[in-house]
């Protein structure tokens, strides 16, 4: 048996060896192990401390790694913010430029200055526009850019625009937020709802204008009961109090078109008993339209009903100046649609105008030697505006000018649209809509030209019977009937314009010196139905007598 002393010193020992063991553990053995083997390991003592260098080396090697690496990601991320601040100076000097351009009236350069503004913002329009991703800056760039696309009179492209601007702000952001608030999101719904409304879209105008007001009424109840600033809840509530006044004149402006097609829409369901009724009855019709037209200016479809009324009305020196000013307004987007607007272009495959100016019926607009009312395009604007014009439009548009004795315009239109179908997709057709009328009225051209000018000749060689034969002949291409001119119904074979006016005071001309003064005096009276102030007509009447 042990002595107590012995069972103390066994105790103790053992304790010390358990310590000794415990202290070891799988941490130390693997920082001991380093560049020896398995066996070279197991004969040294855990305890070494020699052995703890090449440990300290591989602990300064891993923190020397980790400085790299973090020096390279911390000049990675100076680079991307480098980057990232010469990517918004470049969005803001185009923002700057496009508002420059926009205060100062050059209203397509301001919307391309945005268009570039806006694709450095999306790096090349690669970012789609989601309501999952919020920017204030982007949503601040297509407003703009709205209100611009507006100014040119591209109206859908500006409705498409403020569309993006909402889906770029946050629907419950702060209320005094003029980037993306509600201040801002009424703003743009009133701008949307107006373009819509140019556009003649009623129904999407009416009810973003609805959502305006119901937008800025929120925002002022929240701002009531926010803590914003004062000055800034004063600049909020002016921009939402503003957004619901311009919403409830939209409203009314919805409503007068409402009106203007209700009554245009009974005008042409009467029939008048009689011409004149009929003439009148287009008279009032024209009269809703143009209503109309003064709210909805951008409506293709209004403007071809407006030319239908004036051909009815065989006012066709009017009918020319319609389309010839539309044409120029279309000229104003020239170059406007490119980029993330391409889809948006009315006419994709028209090049830019050359000769026809935008702005040619509103410069000098008093001045007295070249009247606005009056003024008409040359033979080269006429190509570029034939092709700005909407397919319903272009007959009656090429009719104008040979009825109004505009031949060489009327024959290079007809060359300008037979050019572009051979260079177009289209071909045969402009649209998906065929223009076989183009060979019925090159004909109807040819015919007026040459019966024409074969009418003078008799009339020099002193030939007045054949003359008027010939004058009357030229009457009738436009009739739906191939019986010879009769004089005593010539006002249903008449199809109006100054080429008729002419015609009827010619064979008058003819008749005089035939000493058929009564018949004469019928001619005469006809050429005034057409131009109440043709001054030859008046005097070769006034002889008849």
């Amino acid at each position: 048996s042990y002595s107590w002393q012995e069972t103390l010193a066994k105790g103790a020992k053992a304790a010390a060896e358990a310590s000794a063991m415990k202290n070891d553990h799988e941490s130390l053995r693997k920082g001991f192990n380093i560049g020896q083997s398995s066996s070279d390991s197991e004969k040294k003592s855990s305890f070494a401390p020699r052995r703890n260098k090449p440990a300290r080396a591989d602990n300064i090697s891993q923190a020397t790694h980790s400085r790299s690496q973090t020096l390279d990601d911390a000049t990675e991320m100076d680079e991307e913010n480098a980057e990232g601040s010469d990517k918004r100076k470049l969005v803001a000097s185009l923002r700057d430029e496009g508002r420059s351009h926009y205060i100062n009236g050059a209203y397509r350069e301001s919307v391309q200055r945005y268009t570039e503004a806006i694709s450095t913002q999306t790096d090349g329009f690669t970012k789609n526009v989601s309501h999952s991703s919020f920017d204030e800056t982007l949503a601040a760039l297509y407003g703009n850019r709205a209100a611009a696309l507006m100014m040119t009179g591209a109206y859908e492209g500006a409705a498409a625009d403020c569309g993006r601007a909402l889906q770029c702000t946050e629907d419950h952001s702060s209320a005094g937020s003029l980037e993306s608030g509600p201040a801002f999101r009424s703003k743009i719904l009133c701008r949307m709802a107006r373009a819509c409304l140019k556009a003649g879209s009623t129904w999407d105008a009416e009810q973003a204008f609805n959502s305006a007001i119901q937008s800025a009424q929120e925002a002022l109840a929240q701002i009531a009961q926010s803590n914003v600033g004062a000055d800034e809840t004063r600049q909020a509530e002016k921009i939402l109090n503003q957004s619901i006044n311009d919403a409830t004149l939209g409203l009314t402006d919805v409503r007068r078109y409402r009106e203007a097609l209700e009554g245009a829409a009974k005008i042409a369901a009467e029939k008048g008993v009689s011409a004149v009724a009929g003439r009148r009855n287009s008279v009032q019709l024209l009269m809703f339209i143009n209503s109309a037209l003064s709210v909805s200016p951008g409506s293709m479809e209004l403007h071809e009903r407006k030319v239908n009324a004036l051909a009815s009305l065989k006012r066709w020196a009017e009918l020319g100046n319609h389309c010839e000013r539309l044409a120029a307004e279309m000229a104003k987007i020239d170059g406007v649609f490119k980029d993330d607007l391409s889809a948006l272009n009315p006419f994709p495959d028209v090049r830019p105008a050359t000769s026809l100016k935008s702005d040619f019926f509103e410069r000098n607009p008093d001045a007295i030697d070249d009247p606005a009312p009056f003024r008409i395009l040359s033979p080269k604007a006429v190509c570029d505006a034939v092709l700005r014009l909407p397919n319903g439009i272009i007959p009656l548009y090429l009719r104008s000018l040979r009825l109004e004795e505009r031949y060489t315009e009327a024959a290079k239109a007809g060359s300008a649209i037979e050019t572009h179908m051979s260079n177009s997709k289209h071909k045969g057709t402009r649209g998906n809509v065929p223009v076989a009328w183009l060979s019925n009225e090159r004909d109807k051209l040819r015919k007026t030209m040459s019966w024409k000018e074969k009418g003078d000749g008799l009339f020099r060689k002193a030939s007045y019977e054949k003359a008027a034969e010939k004058y009357g002949s030229c009457l009738t291409i436009d009739s739906d009937t191939t019986a010879a001119y009769d004089a005593q119904n010539s006002d249903i074979d008449d199809a109006g314009g100054r080429l008729h006016a002419v015609l009827h005071c010619n064979r008058a001309a003819c008749l005089m010196a035939l000493k058929k003064y009564r018949e004469a005096v019928k001619e005469c009276t006809a050429a005034l139905r057409i131009h109440t102030h043709y001054m030859k007509a008046m005097l070769r009447r006034g002889r008849c007598f």
